[in-house]
């Protein structure tokens, strides 16, 4: 069996980052599903998303899991087509404002975790937009 979000990790690999849009009533959604969270249509597509928008919240972990650096930084991004999407963020929490530009791209996944499947795609992380 395929995973079904096979699209967007092989499209992460390739520098781009896609979304799902449904065909019925346009609503763009992260993460990929294959029903509409807005109309429950079926009709539901891969589109190519810019990887832009704002940081609308973030906060920071200081006890992780083994396979994470002991002080992480989240945030959710609301990405410019309109879907809200967690991240971590490559940025010092001190250095981060509610509101600022940021990009999501592709990183490297250096963890040492056993991710399956996943094993040689990118994960991806958020940082701040110079302007």
């Amino acid at each position: 069996m395929d995973p079904y979000t096979r699209p967007f990790w092989e499209s992460l690999r390739d520098g781009t980052f896609l979304i799902h849009a449904c065909e019925s009533c346009e609503e763009r959604f992260f993460p990929p599903s294959p029903i509409c969270p807005r109309c429950h249509s079926t009709d539901v597509e891969w589109t190519e998303a810019a990887g832009r928008g704002t940081l609308f919240s973030f906060t920071r972990t200081h006890a992780t899991a083994a396979a994470f650096d002991d002080e992480l930084v989240v945030g959710v991004v609301e990405l410019d087509e309109g879907p809200r999407l967690l991240a971590p963020i490559d940025e010092s929490y001190d250095a981060l404002t509610i509101g600022d530009r940021v990009a999501v791209e592709a990183t490297e996944y250096d963890a040492d975790y056993d991710r399956g499947w996943l094993e040689g795609y990118p994960f991806f992380a958020a940082s701040v937009l110079e302007d």
